[in-house]
């Protein structure tokens, strides 16, 4: 019985080698693998296709095209399922090879993005739980002063109270201590003045003795007269 590669069998029944392996892989179409030219590969016979339901249809151009950008989206889709180079030019398999490098250094830069965020995140929380703790500690710290401050200006009214106090009390003695020296100073000045007039009634006696004749008489006359006074 005739057996023909899968490359073959696409190109008769237009279909991708990735649907044919497909098949073979879920039993539903019988294969042999031999020894190709590429390393071991899958061959079909002709009854088989027809059996899978896989029957030879007309070469299409357009179809074939469609059928290979189908094998290329797939290959793309699952960059670890196994490359056949004989329908995927070495070309084509470096352009997928480096598109899968580049998009395994992208998933890592996003996953380093991704664990750097996480980091921020956690920096952020324990600096957020930082100055929580601070502020509580500054709350405590600015009650502590006020209530020092509050007793502290409570004492110094009750001192102020107290030196008013002395105050008004010193200023009570200083008016009692004015009164005695002003009554102090009129009993001496009442007491000089009184003693001045004696002198001047005394000089004024003396000197009226002495002018007029009979200074007795006279003397006596000047006592009667002061005495009518």
């Amino acid at each position: 019985m005739e057996r023909i590669t899968l490359r073959e069998a696409a190109a008769r029944t237009s279909r991708s080698i990735t649907t044919l392996r497909r098949y073979i892989r879920s039993n539903r179409l019988r294969a042999e693998k031999r020894h190709g030219r590429f390393g071991p590969e899958y061959f079909v016979s002709i009854a088989d296709l027809a059996e899978a339901g896989l029957a030879a249809e007309p070469r299409d151009p357009s179809a074939a095209l469609i059928r290979r950008a189908d094998t290329q989206a797939a290959q793309v889709a699952l960059p670890a399922a196994p490359v056949d180079h004989d329908t995927v030019s070495f070309a084509l398999y470096q352009d997928l090879q480096m598109k899968h490098e580049q998009l395994l250094v992208q998933y890592g830069m996003v996953r380093a993005g991704g664990l750097r965020s996480m980091e921020l995140q956690a920096e952020l929380e324990t600096q957020r739980r930082e100055l929580e703790n601070t502020r509580i500690d500054l709350e405590q710290r600015l009650q502590r002063e006020t209530s020092r401050l509050r007793k502290q200006l409570r004492e110094s009214r009750l001192e102020l109270e107290g030196r008013a106090l002395e105050i008004g009390a010193l200023r009570e003695k200083i008016k009692a201590l004015e009164m005695l020296g002003r009554n102090s100073t009129t009993n001496q000045t009442i007491e000089r003045q009184y003693y001045r007039v004696m002198a001047q009634s005394r000089r004024v006696d003396q000197l009226s003795s002495t002018t007029r004749p009979g200074g007795v008489a006279g003397s006596s006359d000047h006592r009667e007269r002061k005495r009518d006074h």
